[in-house]
């Protein structure tokens, strides 16, 4: 049996029904062995806003040419724009595609018939309950997807069947959202006219919205109003009264979708349309008798209050450990501590590697609305990986979507965009289907998320920054070795510590004709002398030595007592220079050095060695001007 890998995508701008369509994909691979799917799910609206774009990069993150078939819930892809640029990557790869609900060339579609379904409830209210006077709310009819048109259409067909004329009925333009309903209630009764006989409304959405706004003013439904919806979401059911709408099997509608594209990958699928049923729902909200089991809403009702209960207590604690985080490996180990919020097995965070790499988006090269070539896998939720001391498990190509022994073994995973306003962060990616997505919690959560990663984003940055300025303060600008108050804040220590362990050597070393080289090359060679001069410290010494710029041509270094042949190592560097492209070839560099023993049990500071050894700097430097060796 062949294997197969399956790309879904979805936009969960209607919680219940995105959460409906998963758990229907989930049997299907359930049932499925041979069949691997990963779902590119996101909350982007129809606003074509920053961060709706932000959102929508989602879809640009699989590359389509590694999977066998692909499966689009177009009704819900809202934005146009979006839609249309995956249906043409779909094109250019041109391997077997499916959409539900919403026409894309090239693709079988698996619809019910918006049209009818719309028509069949309104005749309903018209022939059963002597509705006359209508109002319909649209769904958005504008953005390329023929659904919000259909059911505009259907509800005309049922309203000219039935003999009512134009000033009768009234069309509102709406977009599908809770709050239409809300504004379209308002303003009617704002305005001080009579209730129409129905509220026919696209979805459940606007209808709960009118429902709403109605009963907050003392309105009754059904004795006052009717009102329809359209998709039976679980919030239609439980609403009081129960609203009247329009049954579609989503869960089954998405498990059959599945079985149409295998059957395409496999040669056995010719059909370029593939309808499903629907049911009309009367009930309460129409005057009909009430549908809901009384079982049922008991039992939503305890599952989801329990639900709740735990997930608000594990939100406000990750919330609060997630914002006191100052380290990002801080910040991943949260994250897998409290991965149960997302209610599934496994979590992957991953994370851009310029993001990863660096903090400062001012260095960033890439887009930074998309994605990196390569992502930084930084939290998982499974015991079987090792993380190094900086909380990375791996790095892996984009094209990946993740490490391959995890894209492997992995057959079903959910692909989240992580954005901060409008530059990417990465992607989460979940292992299963949660609870939390029914209710529109898993929004919020990666919300904290997201601004947590951010927050510790510019905490690092701001201590780079500080660790930056605070370098600049201690160094010298020149030689960028200690200046003076590096020495106040770090010789002392640095001076005591070689004490303890057993005594320090101070070392004054002094350029030798310094105003020779600024008289006869230039000032600005006597600045390449002196920074020559550092280097030579930087490479007789080690690393953890105190070397500090004292004076103009003047150098300290501190260094343990065990360590020997400091003034010999200095000596050699000094030959070394000769081939110094940054001095003229005619220009020999000379240094002399005073070195000072300090043994354990010296009681001489600091200040009184960094002298002594000064003075025997000065009677070296004597010696060599005399011909002597020192």
């Amino acid at each position: 049996m062949s294997n197969y890998r399956i790309a879904f995508f979805t936009v969960d701008w209607n919680y219940e029904l995105v959460e409906s369509t998963l758990h229907g994909l989930k049997r299907f691979v359930d049932d499925h062995k041979n069949v691997h799917l990963c779902i590119f799910d996101c909350f982007g609206k129809d606003l074509d806003n920053a961060k709706d774009k932000s959102e929508y990069a989602i879809f640009d993150l699989p590359d389509l040419t590694r999977f066998d078939g692909l499966l689009v819930q177009g009704n819900q892809i809202v934005l146009n724009r979006a839609r249309e640029k995956l249906a043409r990557r779909i094109r250019e790869v041109g391997i077997p595609a499916v959409t539900i609900d919403c026409p894309i060339e090239g693709c079988t579609l698996v619809a019910v018939d918006n049209r009818a379904a719309q028509k069949g409830i309104v005749s309903h209210i018209i022939e059963e309950h002597g509705t006359r006077h209508l109002v319909y709310l649209t769904g958005n009819t504008v953005n390329g997807c023929p659904e919000g048109q259909d059911r505009l259409n259907g509800f005309l067909d049922a309203c000219r069947e039935h003999g009512l004329d134009d000033s009768e009925i009234e069309v509102i333009q709406c977009t599908w959202r809770t709050s239409d309903g809300n504004e379209v209630a308002e303003r009617w009764l704002a305005e001080g006219r009579a209730l129409p006989d129905a509220f026919v409304c696209a979805n459940d959405e606007m209808a709960l919205g009118v429902i709403e706004s109605l009963e907050r003013n003392g309105c009754r439904i059904p004795k006052d109003v009717i009102i329809t919806g359209f998709d039976n979401l679980t919030s239609a059911e439980l609403s009081s009264p129960r609203l009247s709408t329009v049954n579609r099997d989503y869960d089954r509608m998405d498990y059959m979708a599945m079985e149409v594209l295998l059957g395409k990958i496999e040669g056995t699928e010719k059909r370029d349309v593939v309808p499903i049923d629907h049911q009309l729902v009367c009930s309460e909200s129409c005057g009909c008798r009430e549908t809901t089991r009384p079982d049922y809403i008991r039992l939503k009702y305890f599952q989801q209050t329990r639900f709740l209960k735990n997930f608000y207590t594990l939100q406000d604690r990750m919330a609060e450990q997630l914002f006191d985080a100052s380290e990002l490996r801080d910040l991943m180990d949260i994250v897998e501590k409290n991965h149960p919020i997302f209610g599934c097995d496994n979590v992957y965070l991953c994370i851009n590697d310029y993001y990863y790499d660096n903090y400062d988006k001012n260095q960033w090269h890439q887009d930074s609305r998309s994605f990196g070539k390569e992502m930084v896998l930084v939290a998982c939720g499974r015991n079987d990986l090792k993380a190094d001391e900086n909380h990375l498990y791996a790095r892996f190509p984009s094209a990946s979507l993740l490490p391959d022994q995890l894209i492997r073994t992995e057959r079903f995973l959910m692909f989240y965009p992580l954005h901060y306003n409008t530059y990417s962060i990465g992607y989460l990616v979940l292992d299963g289907i949660s609870e939390a997505a029914k209710l529109n919690l898993h929004e919020s959560i990666f919300s904290f998320l997201e601004i947590g990663i951010e927050n510790v984003r510019k905490k690092c940055l701001l201590r780079q920054l500080n660790d930056v300025l605070d370098n600049l303060y201690v160094r010298d600008g020149l030689t960028q070795l200690f200046n003076r108050f590096g020495f106040e804040r770090y010789a002392r220590q640095h001076f005591e510590a070689c004490m303890d362990a057993g005594g320090a050597q101070v070392l004054f070393v002094d350029m030798d004709d310094m105003k020779q080289i600024n008289d006869q090359y230039g000032h600005e060679i006597g600045d390449c002398a002196i920074r020559a001069s550092a280097d030579v410290l930087r490479k007789a010494c080690r690393s953890d030595d105190f070397l500090m710029r004292y004076g103009g041509d003047e150098f300290l270094v501190i260094a343990p007592l065990h360590e020997q042949g400091l003034p010999e190592a200095i000596e050699r560097a000094v030959r070394a220079t000769d081939e110094d492209p940054q001095l003229p070839c005619r220009l020999s560099l000379s240094l002399s050095v005073g070195v000072l023993p300090v043994h354990p049990g010296d009681e001489r500071t600091l200040d009184e060695c960094v002298l002594a050894a000064d003075n025997l700097m000065y009677e070296n430097k004597k010696r060599k001007k005399n011909g002597l060796q020192g």
